[in-house]
């Protein structure tokens, strides 16, 4: 494994990933409360436009696609060869991109933007330990380590073997 190449990696793609995900936010807040706990969603959800959700979902998906065939690239470039060096290479460049988005848009973020959701600007799952229990920790313990990373890295080590 090329160490310095997925450091470089890892922190370019944790900056897009970030950068994007934030652009998006200020574009269409209220689409983004989908994503958000419950009662944040049923709060904001008559202010929803299915239509900025469906804006927003054209801007993420190719973002992680990008992200993906990225990391499966420059890996192979690098001369990183075999599926689990291919697999762990991509397994921790999302890593990286896992703890960047839980730092800046789980645990700064959400108490600066609360007043840009409109009709669950009160609610109690804007406090920083609500949050972090009901979607933070959740998502970045379990979700992003045991599903998203893997499958990260199963598409990297696919890419990353073509070439």
């Amino acid at each position: 494994m090329n160490w310095p190449r997925i450091i470089v990696d890892g922190l370019a793609m944790s900056l897009l990933f970030n950068a994007v995900v934030g652009v998006g936010f200020l574009l269409w807040p209220q689409a983004y409360s989908t994503m958000f706990p419950k009662e944040i969603k049923d709060a904001a959800a008559p202010y929803v436009d299915r239509r900025d959700v469906r804006k927003m979902y054209l801007l993420l998906y190719p973002l992680y696609l990008l992200i993906f065939i990225w990391w499966g690239v420059s890996a192979g470039l690098a001369g990183v060869k075999g599926f689990w060096p291919l697999f762990w290479t991509g397994y921790v460049e999302m890593t990286m991109v896992s703890i960047s988005d839980f730092l800046i848009l789980d645990c700064w973020l959400p108490g600066k933007v609360r007043h840009m959701i409109k009709g669950a600007e009160s609610c109690k799952a804007w406090e920083r330990k609500e949050w972090l229990k009901t979607l933070a920790i959740p998502e970045h313990a379990l979700g992003w380590t045991l599903l998203v990373c893997p499958i990260a890295a199963l598409i990297v080590a696919g890419v990353g073997s073509l070439f």
